[in-house]
């Protein structure tokens, strides 16, 4: 059978004051982390990207904003590729 209403109010109450007590010691915001994240800079634009962008949209960019007036060197000056992520292994072969 179901509790009752106060059984009910009772149990969010307390969710609620966990989720507040959450938010007081720092929240699960990651505004900052984002932020510090964007380490590619546009030198033509000024405009930031994720430290893990490939060449690919970075390409974008400069054939989107920067048409004919820059090149990759100008934008993106000492750019280095992200590291390449590790291949996962493969499965086991199905049980028999």
């Amino acid at each position: 059978m179901g509790g009752g209403n106060g059984q009910k109010s009772a149990a969010a109450r307390i969710k609620n004051q966990e989720k507040m007590a959450k938010l007081a010691k720092g929240g699960t915001s990651q505004l900052k982390v984002n932020t510090s994240a964007q380490s590619i800079i546009c030198m033509v634009c000024r405009q930031t990207f994720l430290c893990t962008s490939n060449k690919g949209k970075l390409d974008e960019h400069i054939a989107g904003k920067h048409t004919g007036k820059a090149t990759f060197e100008q934008c993106f000056p000492g750019w280095v590729a992200p590291p390449e992520k590790k291949a996962k292994p493969e499965k086991a072969a199905a049980k028999k």
